[in-house]
Order: structure tokens, then sequence, then C-alpha cells
């Protein structure tokens, strides 16, 4: 047992009188299924094991969760001091944006007003969303993308976001941003350390404010989740700080995130981003043949999926996709063989990846499952998803596993919460039990 029976008794009374007492008194309905739910939550976590919370829509499993792990951070520090593992954050993965915006600035500021009022707790909870880096802004690729604008005839709602960023960090929080424009000026994969923004840096400052040991939630999508999984098992630098419980939220999104991270995809903004590079280091007539040679191949297989209701999703391969195809794969290894040293690794690299795109549809490799999207301009995305990462089998297996791997030799294994809409198949749960 890891904790005491008199700190399990008072950690569940209060959870009683959270629920029962503070809640109705904020106008919040008592519901018992959420209570129960809590409870159950509270229990596994302390104990450090993982549990499968199968939560109907209604009973309101965010505040359980959350009134959960405040409560065995409180605890857990009266039990065993401030140990460095006691003050390791917890992890929410969701799928929804929406729902993590709610967390952060409704459910997490409501629970810690009402628990500083009433003396659960004496800090208020704080919290944080984490991101990929190609959510937010490089203030040193902004000011050179404003200056490459200011002679332009751009779109008037376009240049006002654009601009708006040097508020703005974040650029989920601004609207009218093109697809092009947050390429354009997004954190890039490998940040330069001689940067001569670095100092000033927001995002870098972001990150100083995510690593606060004061940051008790972190919240991220499944995507960003299964990264730092893959980092990990790498043994590269960690995404996410070192965490002691994790509450997957949403967990029958966690097949479809898996599938998009463990997959390939071509747009015609992938090829304006490696043209836009391409451009900077080496002037010359492939720059204009890869541009329009994609744009073909887009177009001719956006005309054969084409429906009098929209696009076909699944992908089928006709006498004219399987030409233009090919005829984008010879184009690529021409401008491939003829670019490979006077380009950068990093633009051969995309190159590269353009072509395994393509060649992926032209030979149907059955690894994939194939299938067709549409960008915000209605433009045909071509999308490979791993046949490995089909099942939620085989999700739930992989961050299992993770689990066990991110477990440090001096601890015992963290806790970790699935809670998932009753929607998610009962066969899958069988499969996951």
């Amino acid at each position: 047992m890891y904790y005491t029976r008199e700190y399990l008794n008072r950690a569940h009374r209060e959870i009683d009188t959270i629920f029962r007492v503070l809640f109705p008194e904020h106008g919040m309905a008592v519901r018992e299924e959420q209570i129960m739910l809590c409870h159950e939550m509270l229990d596994n976590l302390l104990g450090r094991n993982i549990a499968l919370c199968d939560a109907g829509v209604g009973i309101g499993k965010t505040y359980a969760y959350l009134v959960a792990c405040v409560l065995m951070r409180k605890y857990s520090l009266l039990a065993e001091g401030c140990s460095p593992y006691e003050q390791r954050p917890v992890v929410i993965s969701t799928s929804s944006i929406a729902l993590q915006k709610a967390i952060l600035t409704e459910y997490i500021p409501f629970l810690s007003r009402i628990l500083q009022e009433n003396g659960t707790i004496q800090a208020p909870i704080k919290a944080v969303i984490r991101k990929g880096k190609e959510h937010f802004v490089c203030d040193e690729r902004l000011e050179q993308r404003i200056v490459a604008i200011e002679e332009k005839n751009k779109n008037a709602l376009q240049k006002e976001a654009l601009l708006s960023l040097k508020e703005h960090y974040d650029m989920d929080e601004v609207s009218n941003l093109s697809g092009f424009d947050r390429r354009m000026v997004s954190v890039p994969k490998f940040c330069s350390g001689d940067c001569p923004k670095r100092g000033s840096c927001r995002y870098q400052q972001y990150l100083e404010r995510s690593r606060d040991h004061e940051m008790f939630i972190q919240i991220c999508n499944h995507n960003y989740l299964l990264a730092d999984g893959y980092h990990r098992l790498q043994d590269y630098r960690p995404l996410l700080k070192d965490y002691r419980a994790l509450i997957v939220d949403e967990a029958h999104k966690l097949p479809d995130a898996a599938k998009q991270m463990f997959g390939k995809s071509l747009c015609y903004d992938d090829i304006r981003e490696i043209c836009f590079y391409l451009g900077n280091e080496y002037q010359g007539p492939e720059i204009r043949k890869l541009s329009g040679t994609i744009r073909i191949v887009l177009d001719i297989i956006g005309e054969n999926h084409r429906t009098r209701y929209g696009i076909k999703e699944e992908f089928h391969m006709t006498e004219e996709c399987a030409m233009y195809l090919y005829e984008g794969i010879q184009t690529m290894n021409k401008i491939i063989e003829k670019l490979e040293k006077k380009i950068p690794k990093w633009i051969r690299n995309k190159l590269e990846e353009t072509r395994s795109v393509l060649e992926c549809f032209f030979h149907q490799d059955k690894k994939y499952v194939l299938h067709l999207k549409q960008d915000h301009d209605h433009r045909i995305i071509l999308c490979a998803s791993s046949r490995r990462m089909a099942s939620a089998a085989v999700i739930f297996s992989l961050i299992l596993s993770l689990l066990i791997i991110f477990s440090y030799p001096s601890y015992d294994s963290r806790p970790f919460l699935f809670a998932q809409e009753d929607t998610f198949a009962k066969s899958e749960q069988r499969a996951i039990l």
C-alpha cells in the first residue's frame, strides 16, 4: 500500500465534499456516476495502477479526473514529502482542440478558484497546453516574411493576420492566416543555436514556462503524446517533461491519431514550401517544373475521384492516374539527381519524401491504406496511413508498452488512466483487455 489508510480516507471524503457540497453551491448538479468515477480514478492514481474508464456523455469525466489528480498530488505530498517524483506533472492527452482550451480556460480556473476558497489547496492549479513547433511563430522567419510581402498585393485579411503575429506567438489564436504563411513563419524543425533572436525568442520562453516545476498539468493532443513516446523510444530528447501520471481522454480517437502520425501525405502546400526554400538556395527551371508537375498530378487524381457529392476518399488507380503518377516520379528523379550536390540535405530529404508518396500511390503499397482528403482550398491531399496502426488494440498495446519503458528504475510504474466515450466499439474493448 503506497498511502496510509488515514490519507486515503481523507482524500475520498474530500471528493464527496467537492462534488456534493462545493459544486452544488456553484450551480452544478450532483451526479452519482461522476462521483463514483472520481473515487475509482483516485484509487488507481494513488495506487499507481492502470485503469480503463468507459465514461458516457454527460457523466462529467473531465472534472472527475481533474479532482482526482489534484487530490493525488495533495496527499502524495503529505504522505511522501517533496520528492522529485511527487512533484512531476500530470499529462492530459485529448483529441480535440476545443476540449484542450476548455480544460485550460474553463475547467481548471473554476476548480482552482473554489478549491482555494474552500482551503482544499493553498496555491492555484497551473496548467499549459503543449503543442508542436508548427503551431508557434519563429520571430526571425516572421520578420523575413513581412519584408517579403511588403510590395506584394496580398489579401488584406491575410496580411492583417500575418502582422498580428507580432503580438500573438501561438498561430492557433489568429484567424484568417493562410496555410502558406503558417508554414513560412512557423518554428523550424531544427533551430539554429546562433539565431540572432534566440535570447528574445517567444517560443523558447514558452518552453521555459512549460518546464516550470509549478506547471502541474500539461495538456496535449494524442499526436503530441505519441510523438513524445516515439522520441523516448529512439533516445531522442522527450517533448514532454517527465510525468508521474497520464490521463488519455477521448481515448477512442487514439487509432486515428496514430494512423495520421505513422503515415505520410503530400499536398500542394508542401510543394510551395519546398519551392520557396529551393528558390533561396538555387535559381533554375527545376523549381517551376516541380511546382507544375505536382499540381497536375494532384489535379488529375482529384478529377478521377470527383463525384456529384464531392471527393471519394478511397483511392482507386485509373489509367490516367497511373500515367501522371509515373510522370511525377520521373520528374522527381531528374530533379533530385540534378540538384543533389547543389542544395542542402534537408531540402533534398523533402524532395525524396515527395517522391516516396508518389511511389507509394503508384505501386499501391500494401503496407499503407491509401486515401484522399482536401485542404482549405479544396485541393487534393494524398494520404497513406500505415496498416500497422489500423487496430485499436495495437495502439493501446503501444501506449502500455511505452508506459513500462518510461518508468524509472527507482520508482514503480506511473499511474495511467483512459477516459473514453461510450461510443467506443465493444469489440475493441475486448481486444484491449
